[in-house]
């Protein structure tokens, strides 16, 4: 039977942690570089990975396919889905120390946000989306995840996820520990878990815990190679690529936006009865500053 790119790529995925050290390098390579195995020889390919060639045809051998290129041949039909490599800087220029060209600059950040975000919008899986857009909307509970940086953004989804569905559930560090909070994740529950790289050990934890439990993991991270996506039953790709030195939430926030809309769209009257009670209840307890 032949294996599509998706079947492929998420196979190598999965078994990227447990590969020898050399497998791993091409493995990477392959993940991150997709149009590299569909246009490029066998030769030229093990050359960037940084592996000798006959490493590229174990690659294929683990993968379960005859020889290298048929693999390759995997690849070349589905060139069209990484056309626009995931792994490409929108802007090239890094700001440093005491630079003092604040046009250069903010053209940076510019071209870098509006590069992640137009790669987002134009490269989401439609089909995937919607099917983890019904998998939130028919579980028993959701459960989100993000720690560090992706707190912010992992509590922004629960916050407004929970004004139209209850079953939401934030996992946090609470009183400085996780286990009473997910030690009932079970295969009726999703997890959404938020974590570029370098991945929070406690989220890649969390998500371990569900995919072993066999809930459904919504991995949210910036490559394949990342520990997080392992763990993923449905991986959503962004890119953090930014001009400094941390990671960029933009494509990120986008994607956490987009998945609320989705969301909010599907169970529209739902949604809209819960968020009137609640915004009656928020009243009733004066949150809102008054005359408003």
């Amino acid at each position: 039977m032949t294996k599509s790119y998706q079947e492929t790529v998420g196979q190598l995925t999965k078994a990227y942690p447990s590969l020898s050290k050399q497998l791993k390098k091409s493995a990477a390579h392959v993940l991150e570089h997709p149009g590299d195995v569909a246009t490029l020889s066998m030769r030229q390919v093990a050359a960037r990975a940084d592996v000798p060639p006959p490493t590229m045809t174990r690659l294929a051998k683990s993968l379960e396919f005859e020889t290298y290129n048929a693999m390759r041949d995997v690849y070349r039909g589905a060139i069209e889905e990484f056309s626009s490599n995931h792994s490409s800087r929108a802007g090239e220029l890094q700001i440093t120390n005491g630079t003092s060209d604040i046009e250069a600059s903010l053209q940076s950040f510019k071209n870098t946000t509006l590069g992640s975000l137009t790669h987002l919008f134009d490269t989401i899986d439609r089909q995937h989306l919607q099917q983890i857009i019904l998998s939130l909307t028919t579980a028993r509970k959701v459960f989100v995840v993000g720690m560090h940086a992706s707190h912010s953004l992992a509590n922004y989804l629960h916050y407004v996820a929970s004004t139209s569905f209850p079953n939401w559930q934030l996992i946090t560090h609470k009183n400085g520990e996780l286990a009473h909070q997910v030690e009932h994740i079970n295969a009726d529950d999703v997890v959404v878990a938020i974590s570029p790289t370098p991945c929070a050990a406690d989220t890649v934890r969390v998500a371990k815990l569900a995919y072993e439990a066999g809930a459904k993991v919504v991995g949210i991270t910036d490559t394949r190679t990342a520990p997080l996506a392992t763990y993923s039953t449905d991986l959503l790709l962004t890119s953090a690529q930014s001009p400094h030195f941390f990671e960029s939430y933009v494509a990120i926030a986008a994607l956490v936006e987009m998945i609320l809309g989705l969301l909010m769209a599907d169970s529209e009257q739902l949604a809209i009865d819960n968020i009137s009670r609640l915004e009656r209840r928020r009243n009733e307890l004066g949150e809102y500053w008054p005359d408003q």
